[in-house]
């Protein structure tokens, strides 16, 4: 082992004579301005992601900040009942203080998301540290700087493993670049140890495995007068990675089910051609996600014997590749599998770009590695965003979709032709710096700059399109959060009926109380609500009848059905929210026994979305209606039913059983008819289907012996 060290010093780069000379030591100590670094970011991405008002990215927030509070209260990995196989749980154990520490929801919420940003932000010190040995401690300042200003910092404003798993692969990356450039030592240990954690907290990072193997065999080929020497320093890692990627690939095989929930990944079975235009796309979403010119630099220095040997940017072409493309291809894999992915998703192939950024600022500063056949080759990789398909999912091609977005409102144009022109003047500037500058310095700022200006636009784009968003979303919702937790005495089942609301994942979110969920034996329509599920079947007798194995008939009740309205004999205690719904609390010693259902011709409306721009559909946009307001009820004694009605701006009727009723225009009218005892339904056939310039239903109440009881 002594012999290797003596052929690689595990010191400081050889010698370059295009590298700067190092400033006059003068200001703040660089470590000083990187901790400034860390508490402006850290404070500035906690305050965006503050002012996220709500989870948006389904259903990983929901999924792991369940998990959390399942763990903080002590019931294990379970989701109402129904155990949840989440084999990567490290970041799930990181929130569950949170959770365990706040007893409000929305406090935890909070908290998770702070604990997220402070763990994403610490990536720069990985980041200053690697380029601190490759371009000095003042300018490692410059990658530092761009590894926080990406689209990929919108993940503080999420509770998902990425602000764990995203910190710890940039940790790993870095640590192993470190490691190859000081042949025989120890580091490599450690970014496998950074690696192993990454893989705990998002288990999709187990690819990075044989990325490092292949990284380390390019690092002993790269020179070819220190090959030997090389391969016999890495020879325990490359045997250790060896046997892991083997490990690997048995349980990939032989026990996926290891991986729990994600064991679904190895039954998937696309077609080749797929799998190449995937994993294609997934290389124009890295490129668009460090800002174009970096990783289109990365690829140009591929040709470039210069850069492969020299001992900065050789042990980084050599790990960043491999990263590169094990995460491409992987989520290529995935995405050619998955028929509902209909686009790109960044967010998977993130984990290389600040290795690019550092590579980018090392080219700046040593011109002479970037020969000019890399930047004619960089230059010609540009033009293939000309075959960038259009941008189907905004919120997961983000870098892409804010890009573009932005040049359309000043150029139009084409999503592919402005892509390419953007990244093909980006690519000339650096050209220009490379080639011409005189102070290499000077043109590691410059260049950075002009990325960071990239960056910034990408990012204030894709924030303000989030933060929209969710506002939308929170207009739709209670003031209070934590309302059915409030309302409600004990434990609530959500009693579906026609469909799953589409708040009701945020309400499920921030509410403790509900326990339970009972769906319609024929199902219930809209996103399926997670967790365990039991059927119920109202008897004629109007006795709920619940699906057997579910456990003590509940006694409280929350109705979220944005049509439906439900009303029990015996009711105790209820509350309403026009957002929300009711809940409704029946006697303890009594059988839950339904008094009457309503379902509305209109649906209660939330903000619609286009996944494709950051148009908001109001609630007051018309909609397609149903064509009759419809009823059942069970009543002990004949009773009327009285449905209000606000007209429009022209007559409309309304039709029960074989009687007509005229709806007059600008006024409120009241169609009156009988229901007989025990069990039956209605029917109020309308002569309009639309929300718009029709008449609205105000009320449906049933009127007996003097009494008015509101329905609906």
């Amino acid at each position: 082992m002594s012999t290797v060290r003596a052929v690689e010093s595990p010191a400081a780069p050889r010698h370059d004579p295009d590298a700067p000379e190092p400033p006059a030591a003068r200001g703040p100590a660089p470590w000083l301005l990187l901790a400034a670094l860390y508490v402006v970011a850290a404070g500035l991405y906690s305050a965006l992601a503050l002012h996220s008002p709500l989870p948006v990215l389904f259903p990983d927030e929901f999924r792991y900040s369940h998990l959390a509070r399942s763990l903080a209260d002590g019931q294990g990995f379970d989701w109402r009942g129904e155990h949840v196989g989440q084999s990567a749980a490290l970041y799930v154990y990181f929130i569950t203080p949170a959770w365990a520490l706040f007893q409000s929801t929305v406090d935890a919420y909070h908290a998770s998301k702070v604990l997220g940003t402070l763990a994403l932000c610490a990536q720069i010190v990985p980041v200053w540290l690697l380029a601190r040995e490759l371009v000095g401690p003042r300018l490692a300042l410059i990658p530092a700087v761009l590894s926080v200003l990406g689209t990929w910092m919108l993940t503080s404003a999420e509770t998902v493993t990425e602000v764990l798993a995203f910190p710890l692969a940039t940790g790993a990356l870095c640590v192993a670049v470190m490691a190859l450039r000081r042949p025989g030592s120890r580091l490599g240990w450690v970014a496998l140890a950074l690696l192993v954690l990454a893989t705990w907290a998002r288990i999709q990072l187990a690819v990075l495995v044989p990325a490092l193997l292949i990284a380390f065999l390019l690092d002993a080929l790269r020179d070819p007068e220190q090959r030997r020497a090389r391969l016999l320093a890495h020879r325990p890692y490359l045997l250790t990675m060896g046997v892991a990627f083997l490990g690997l690939a048995i349980i990939a095989l032989a026990a996926p089910s290891v991986t729990g929930d994600y064991s679904g990944y190895f039954d998937l079975r696309p077609e080749f051609g797929q799998i190449l235009s995937k994993t294609g796309l997934q290389l124009l979403e890295l490129v668009a996600l460090g800002a174009f010119a970096p990783v289109l630099l990365a690829a140009g220095a591929v040709v470039s014997p210069r850069a492969w040997r020299d001992n900065a940017t050789g042990p980084l072409l050599a790990v960043f590749w491999p990263a590169a493309l094990a995460t491409a291809v992987q989520s290529g894999f995935f995405l050619a599998g998955y028929p509902p992915a209909v686009s790109g998703i960044g967010r998977y192939v993130t984990y290389a770009v600040p290795l690019a950024l550092i590579l980018a600022t090392v080219l700046m500063v040593r011109p002479r590695l970037m020969t000019r056949p890399a930047l004619i080759l960089a230059g010609l990789l540009a033009l293939t965003l000309l075959a960038r398909p259009a941008v189907h999912e905004m919120g997961e091609e983000r870098s892409t979709w804010s890009t573009v977005y932005r040049l359309q409102q000043l150029f139009g144009g084409s999503e592919g032709l402005l892509l390419a022109l953007t990244a093909l003047a980006l690519v000339a500037v650096a050209a220009v710096l490379i080639r011409r500058a005189g102070d290499p310095a000077r043109a590691a700022l410059v260049f950075a700059a002009v990325i960071g200006a990239v960056l910034v636009v990408q990012s204030q784009a894709s924030w303000w399109q989030m933060t929209r968003t969710g506002d939308a979303l929170r207009s739709v919702m209670p003031a209070d959060l934590e309302w059915v937790d409030h309302h409600a005495s004990g434990p609530v089942a959500l009693l579906g009926v026609t469909q799953n609301a589409p708040q009701f994942d945020d309400i499920d979110f921030f509410n403790r109380k509900l326990t339970q969920t009972f769906v319609p034996v024929a199902g219930l329509t809209g996103r399926r609500v997670e967790g365990k599920q039991c059927s119920f079947r109202f008897a004629l007798s109007g006795q709920l009848q619940l699906q057997p194995g579910c456990g003590p008939t509940p006694h409280r009740f929350l109705i979220n059905d944005p049509s439906a309205r439900l009303t029990f004999r015996d009711e105790i205690a209820s509350a309403s929210d026009p957002n929300v719904g009711r809940i409704v609390e029946v006697a303890p010693a009594a059988m839950p026994r339904a008094q009457s259902l309503v379902v509305l011709p209109c649906p209660r409306q939330t903000p619609g979305f286009r996944p494709d721009r950051p148009d908001i559909v109001p609630t007051s946009a018309p909609i397609t209606c149903r064509p009759a307001l419809t009823g059942a009820l069970w009543l002990d004694a004949r009773a009327t039913v009285q449905v209000r009605y606000r007209g429009g701006p022209a007559a409309q009727t309304v039709t029960v059983g074989t009687r007509t009723y005229a709806i007059p225009a600008g006024r409120d009218s009241t169609v009156s008819f009988a229901a007989p005892t025990g069990y039956s339904q209605f029917t109020a056939q309308q002569d309009w289907t639309s929300s718009a310039g029709t008449p609205k239903v105000l009320s449906v109440s049933l009127v007996r012996g003097g009494t008015t009881t509101k329905l609906a």
